[in-house]
């Protein structure tokens, strides 16, 4: 009996360890036009992958980043860049175009990971 029980805790603690079971990936469209996103706000699950598709509809350059996750991903006008990431932690976090100023012209968004 006792080893049934070290041997649960054990493989409750390796799934712990390994971040638990994966999740199907979660693909979203982000559309930027000039200081607007069209997708302000996404939900993903911690672990869960994510393949962001961000489409420049704009006439000016624009970027994306998430805060503590994605690295700043620079989009030409008319252009489109895909790429993938995977949130290891539960939270919200913003995400936002990091071209100076357009931030704070309403460029912003949130991604909340959930357990």
């Amino acid at each position: 009996m006792l080893k049934h029980i070290l041997l649960t805790v054990l493989l409750i603690s390796l799934l712990a360890a390994c971040g638990g079971p994966s999740r199907e990936p979660l693909t979203v469209t982000v559309l930027a036009k000039e200081m607007t996103f069209d997708l302000t706000t996404i939900e993903a699950g911690v672990n869960q992958p994510i393949t962001l598709t961000y489409v420049n509809e704009g006439l000016i350059d624009h970027a994306f980043a998430v805060e503590g996750l994605v690295e700043e991903q620079k989009v030409k006008s008319g252009e489109t860049r895909s790429f993938t990431f995977t949130p290891t932690r539960v939270g919200a976090f913003k995400y936002y175009c990091t071209i100076p100023g357009h931030e704070m012209a309403g460029m912003t968004g949130r991604l909340t990971v959930t357990p």
